[in-house]
């Protein structure tokens, strides 16, 4: 059944049942444990950083300038930041505001400068040429790559001498 709104058609929808619910949970329940939640959250306002305690016991914090929708809000707003019970989000009442933990862990480490060279590096390692092809086949001539034992004892023999 299609319904008519001011030109607009909208699809039929399946009605939402147990069975899909149960699958959408199940699905939600298996990936949980590769998120990142936080225990607990707070504001530096010394260094101006917005700080977690993840559940998996490491810390993590941003200049409050990296984190969009908290760059206009002022100290006072801040005063509620807090972890919701599960961990999933950071809520902040008074701008009636809910952060993903998980995307703004992501998203940050992802802009990161060292993410962005090791980025690259591994790029540029699959990088393919006329030259590098010409180099890996003279190398291959030679013998290629020693065997890790051999170069782990030419290490130690470099070490003692």
């Amino acid at each position: 059944m299609v319904v008519k709104n001011s030109g607009w058609e909208l699809p039929h929808r399946k009605p939402i049942t147990g069975e899909v619910l149960d699958r959408v949970i199940a699905a939600e329940e298996e990936i949980a444990p590769l998120e990142h939640h936080a225990q607990h959250a707070w504001v530096d306002r010394n260094h101006d950083l917005v700080m977690m305690l993840l559940t998996d016991g490491r810390v993590f914090g941003a200049a409050r300038r990296l984190i969009p929708s908290l760059q206009d809000a002022s100290t006072r707003d801040l005063n509620g930041l807090r972890a919701t019970d599960d961990g999933a989000f950071l809520v902040v009442p008074d701008l009636d505001l809910h952060i993903s933990v998980d995307g703004l862990v992501t998203r940050l480490m992802e802009e990161s400068p060292a993410t962005i060279r090791r980025a690259g590096a591994r790029l540029a390692g699959k990088t393919t040429s006329t030259l590098k092809a010409a180099a890996a086949a003279r190398n291959g001539k030679l013998g290629g790559r020693p065997k890790k034992e051999q170069r782990l004892a030419g290490k130690r023999h470099e070490a003692i001498s």
